[in-house]
């Protein structure tokens, strides 16, 4: 519920996206036009990333255990094959076919209606064989796309609401929304889906990081427009909907409190 003098939209969407006995939510009328599965930057410089596999360390068990926010880290070089690994288990591609509508696709996180809308943004500093900047993932290739030369970091702790801890972090990884690939099918109730998706990518990100013996922490705060502006999305097609800052512990994680956001 609102507690300000702000119409109380989230209850309204809340509302008017739910299913009743009486009405299911709306569904577009056009369920032949969708957008493309994959989002690419053609002519963007690209680099090829190691570690395209699951070749993870410890049990579900020990993982979940394991798994907790890190706000304190020391910045020293991080190997490109762990940031390829990190992003390859978190929302690569296992598989691709062709359907006889459109290409399905398989990767380790589930998806409502298999249309994974989301897509990953990398703004990086001190990664081994690789230039500072801000990179799109394309996990068809698994590839990173360049989008911005240089270090970011700085600005970013501006954009993400002063969270400094972004200056040491070697990574931040940026979940986007290209909404439509989910509401042509699923209409006011597939923008709930979107957040759903989001999360499990964040789970994944979490997890695989705690595997690999590095430190994330979930950020939801962020300036929206400005945040977009630096990714250079696509206006009113994507936008940023969540963050995972992700650097080398500076502690142990079990001596870290485990608070994102």
């Amino acid at each position: 519920m609102s507690q300000h003098n702000d119409p109380d939209v989230a209850r309204l969407y809340h509302m008017h996206s739910s299913h009743l006995r009486c009405r299911v939510s709306d569904t577009p009328a056009d369920t032949d036009r969708y957008p493309l599965h994959f989002r690419t930057y053609m002519g963007s410089t690209r680099v090829d990333l190691p570690g395209q596999d699951f070749a993870l360390q410890g049990s579900l068990g020990e993982l979940l255990e394991r798994r907790v926010s890190i706000r304190e880290f020391l910045l020293k070089p991080l190997a490109l094959e762990v940031v390829g690994r990190l992003l390859y288990t978190s929302y690569g591609l296992r598989e691709a076919q062709e359907g006889a509508s459109r290409r399905s696709t398989d990767r380790p996180v589930p998806s409502a209606g298999g249309l994974y809308p989301l897509e990953l943004y990398v703004a990086t500093q001190a990664v081994t064989g690789l230039p500072d900047g801000v990179y799109h993932y394309d996990a068809r290739a698994h590839q990173l796309e360049l989008r911005r030369m240089g270090r970011v970091h700085e600005e970013l702790a501006g954009i993400v609401l002063g969270q400094t801890m972004l200056h040491d972090a070697n990574l931040l990884i940026v979940i986007t929304a290209i909404f439509q690939r989910t509401m042509w099918k699923y209409g006011q109730r597939g923008y709930r889906y979107i957040w759903l998706d989001a999360g499990h990518v964040g789970q994944n990100l979490y997890l695989a990081a705690a595997a690999l013996g590095l430190g994330p922490v979930a950020i939801g705060g962020f300036f929206d427009d400005d945040l977009n502006r630096l990714l250079e999305l696509p206006r009113d097609e994507e936008e940023a909907v969540y963050a995972i800052c992700v650097g080398q512990p500076k502690e142990h994680p079990d001596s870290s409190t485990d608070v994102g956001f």
